[in-house]
C-alpha cells in the first residue's frame, strides 16, 4: 500500500488520474465482485454455446438430418456470434460495458428458450443465429470490463479466470446432456441455458458495476462515477472539487476505425485478427464436432458427452496457468499449449486406439485447445486503449467468428463425405500452428513497446531531476 499511497500523494486534489488509481492498487471487494459477475456471464455463455455441440448427434437423429445440415446449424450460430461481437462491441464502447453485457445475456438466453419449439433443422438454425448474437456480444464487453477493473500486473490472469466460468459452462452442459437428455431429449440443454440466462440478466441490471475508466472517458461528471470510485478505492476521499480524468492521446478521445491501426496497432491488429481466425478453425470446430466424432469413433453417446465435459474441466485447470504465464512471460507462452493441442488432436485419429485412450486424448486435446483459445481473450484487450477497447476486442473476436463459420461447416461436409478420421482431424488441428506463430510475433511487439515505454519514462525522470540543478544559479 505504501507505493500506492506515495503515487496518490503526487496526484493533485483537483486532478485525479483514474488509470493510475486503479491499475496500481491491490485486489479488493469491488474487483472481486466484478470478476464474479464476469465468471457468471461467461458461465451461461458457455452453457448456451455448448448446447448444440453436446446435443448434435441427438438433434441429427431427431430431424433425420445429414451431418452437413448440422454443420450449417453450427455455421449460422457462429455467423450470429460474428454479428454480435461487432454490434455489441460498438454498443459497449458507446453506451457502456454493462449495457452491452446485459443486452448480450438477454440476446443469447431468450432464443435458447425458443429453440425448444423448433420443428425443423432450418428453424433451429435461425434460433442459433439469434442466440449467437448474444453469445458473441458478451465477450468483448466482459473482456473490456474486466481489463479496465483489474490491477495492471494481474490483467491477463484476471480475464482468464473469468473464462474458467466459460469452461465450467461447457462442462456443466455436458453433464446436463449426459444425465437429462436420455429422459427429456435434446431440448433440455437449451432450456437450462436460456432460463439461467434470463435470471442472470435481471441480477446484472441491479448489481453489475459499470467500468470506471469508461465513465471517466465518456461521463467524467457522472455521480455514478464518484460512487463507483468510492467503492473501488474507499480509502481515497473524493472532494467536491476533484476533477476526474483519464489521460490518453488527443487523437484517441472517440472511436474511429482507423484507431485500430494507429501506431503499434497497425501490426498488432492484423496479427490478432489472423490469430483469432486461425484459432477458431481449430477450437470452435473441435467444440462443435467433438462429441459427434467420439460417437463415430465408437464411444456411446453418454460417454462422449461426459468426455466433452471432462475436457472442459481440464480447460478450467489449464486456463489460469496459461494466464499467469502470459502475465509473467508474455504471449509466447501460448506456443506450448497450441503444440500440445495439435499433437493430441492428430493422435486422436490414429487407428486401433482403445476407448480409454480415445477419451484421454480427447480430454487433453480439448483442454489445451481451450487454453490456447482463451489466451487470445486474455491478450487482446491490452493492445487497445479504453475508448476503442470494446470495438478492438469486438472486431478481433469477430474475425474469430468468421473462422468459426467456415470451420464447422467444412468439417460437416468432410464428415458427410466419409473421409478418414485422421484427415478430418488434420484439418481441425493444423490452424493452431498459425496461432502459435502470431503469438510469438505479438510477444516481440509487446517487448518492443515495453522497452520504448521504459526509455521514455527514464528520459522523463532524468529531465525532472535535472531541472532543480539548472535553476539553482538563478
Amino acid at each position: 500500500m505504501g507505493g500506492l499511497e506515495d503515487r496518490m500523494d503526487k496526484i493533485p486534489q483537483r486532478d485525479l488520474e483514474i488509470a493510475e488509481l486503479l491499475e496500481n492498487r491491490p485486489l479488493g471487494q469491488f474487483q472481486v465482485l466484478t470478476l464474479l459477475f464476469g465468471c457468471l456471464i461467461l458461465f451461461v455463455d458457455g452453457l448456451d454455446f455448448s448446447a448444440p455441440n453436446v446435443g448434435a448427434k441427438a438433434i441429427q437423429l431427431a430431424f433425420h438430418a445429414d451431418p452437413s445440415a448440422m454443420g450449417m446449424v453450427f455455421g449460422w450460430g457462429y455467423f450470429g456470434m460474428f454479428v454480435g461481437s461487432v454490434l455489441l462491441g460498438y454498443i459497449g464502447d458507446k453506451y457502456g460495458r454493462k449495457t452491452g453485457a446485459v443486452l448480450g445475456v438477454l440476446a443469447y438466453s431468450l432464443p435458447a428458450i425458443f429453440t425448444i419449439f423448433a420443428s425443423s433443422i432450418d428453424e433451429l438454425a435461425v434460433w442459433r443465429f439469434l442466440a449467437g448474437i448474444g453469445i458473441g456480444g458478451v465477450v468483448p464487453n466482459t473482456i473490456a470490463l474486466l481489463t479496465e477493473t483489474a490491477p495492471k500486473r494481474h490483467r491477463v490472469l484476471f480475464v482468464m479466470i473469468a473464462f474458467v466460468g466459460y469452461s465450467l459452462g461447457n462442462a456443466s452442459c455436458g453433464q446436463i446432456a449426459a444425465w437429462l437428455m436420455p429422459t427429456y431429449g435434446w431440448p433440455v440443454v437449451f432450456l437450462a441455458a436460456g432460463s439461467t440466462g434470463v435470471v442472470l440478466s435481471v441480477i446484472l441490471v441491479f448489481a453489475l458495476p459499470e467500468s470506471i475508466p469508461f465513465l471517466a472517458a465518456t461521463k467524467p461528471e457522472s455521480p455514478l462515477l464518484r460512487r463507483l470510485i468510492a467503492r473501488a478505492a474507499p480509502e481515497f476521499a473524493l472532494g467536491p472539487d476533484t476533477r476526474i480524468v483519464l489521460r490518453r492521446p488527443a487523437n484517441e478521445t472517440k472511436f474511429s476505425l482507423k484507431l485500430l491501426f494507429n501506431s503499434y496497432r497497425r501490426t498488432a491488429t492484423p496479427l490478432l485478427w489472423i490469430a483469432y481466425f486461425a484459432d477458431s478453425l481449430t477450437f470452435m470446430t473441435l467444440s462443435a464436432w467433438l462429441t459427434f466424432i467420439l460417437v463415430e469413433a465408437g464411444l456411446p453417446q453418454q460417454q462422449a458427452q461426459l468426455t466433452f465435459s471432462a475436457g472442459a474441466v481440464g480447460a478450467m485447470i489449464l486456463i489460469p496457468l496459461v494466464g499467469r504465464g502470459i502475465d509473467r512471460f508474455g504471449p509466447k507462452v501460448v506456443v506450448l499449449f497450441a503444440a500440445c493441442a495439435i499433437g493430441a488432436i492428430l493422435y486422436l485419429g490414429m487407428p486401433g486406439l482403445t476407448p480409454a485412450y480415445v477419451m484421454a486424448l480427447a480430454v487433453f486435446g480439448y483442454a489445451c485447445a481451450a487454453a490456447t483459445h482463451h489466451s487470445l481473450n486474455g491478450i487482446v484487450a491490452s493492445f487497445y486503449p479504453t475508448i476503442v477497447r470494446g470495438n478492438g476486442v469486438g472486431y478481433a473476436t469477430g474475425m474469430g467468428r468468421v473462422g468459426a463459420i467456415v470451420g464447422p461447416v467444412v468439417a460437416g461436409y468432410l464428415l458427410s463425405a466419409s473421409l478418414p478420421l485422421n484427415q478430418v482431424l488434420f484439418f481441425i488441428a493444423a490452424p493452431d500452428l498459425i496461432v502459435a506463430a502470431c503469438c510469438v510475433a505479438l510477444d516481440v511487439l509487446r517487448r518492443s513497446r515495453s522497452a520504448r515505454a521504459d526509455f521514455v519514462n527514464a528520459r522523463t525522470t532524468a529531465h525532472v531531476k535535472e531541472q532543480p540543478a539548472k535553476e539553482q544559479p538563478a
